[in-house]
């Protein structure tokens, strides 16, 4: 009896090992601290990335701050590989308005990154779209899928390592990005990204980096 229960916690120890095992190409992530992790390891040192933002505004969330900073600061160095950072995201609420516009006037100076939104409350009956940022590194495609960032903590979320997998979701953002709002495409800013923005909130107008960005806009 005991042999049995020796073969069984044996079996049942090598099931866990493989499971815990990434399948050929994909990683599975259960916490937002080990995505966020894994996102900034895989996107720090790209050379090109392309996000569908609909997580929170800075501030709301540790890990997410994380994130922004050291991938901001990736963006913003000289010695930075990147050559094209595109980042749409969602308006789910207006709260977003004064850090997308600082995030903006942060990052176009370097002419490597592009932002632009989408209204998520037009397409709210669809609940909300499913995240996702793909990137190339060392020649390499890199696919992660994953809801916006849980405030506790517990989320699923995948990588896919798939040169074909990257190319169908980069040809789905680029259609993505034809249908978004612009508010700038590297040194250029957008009049009418900025007045999009302002439409939906009448303060923002008085925000610094908001005016800073409309004096070079057109």
């Amino acid at each position: 009896m005991a042999y049995v229960y020796g073969r069984m916690e044996q079996s049942i120890a090598q099931q866990q090992r493989i499971l815990r095992q990434p399948s050929q190409g994909i990683e599975v992530f259960h916490t937002s601290e080990e995505f966020l992790n894994k996102l900034i390891e895989i996107t720090v040192g790209a050379e090109r990335v392309s996000t569908l933002n609909l997580s929170p505004a800075r501030g709301e969330q540790p890990n997410l701050d994380v994130y922004f900073r050291q991938v901001h600061q990736s963006i913003k160095s000289r010695r930075s590989a990147l050559r094209s950072f595109r980042s749409i995201a969602s308006l789910d609420t207006n709260n977003k308005l004064p850090f997308l516009v600082a995030r903006t006037h942060e990052l176009a100076q370097t002419g490597r990154a592009s932002l632009a939104v989408f209204d998520q409350r037009s397409v709210s009956p669809l609940l909300h779209p499913l995240s996702m940022h793909i990137t190339v590194k060392d020649g390499q495609s890199a696919v992660f899928l994953f809801p916006p960032v849980d405030m506790t903590g517990a989320m699923d979320s995948v990588l896919i390592r798939n040169e074909a997998m990257a190319r169908v979701l980069q040809d789905y953002f680029n259609t993505l990005w034809q249908h978004s709002v612009r508010i700038n495409e590297g040194t250029r800013i957008y009049l009418s990204g900025l007045e999009y923005l302002a439409s939906m909130n009448a303060e923002l107008r008085n925000d610094p980096h908001y005016q800073a960005l409309k004096e070079i806009a057109r």
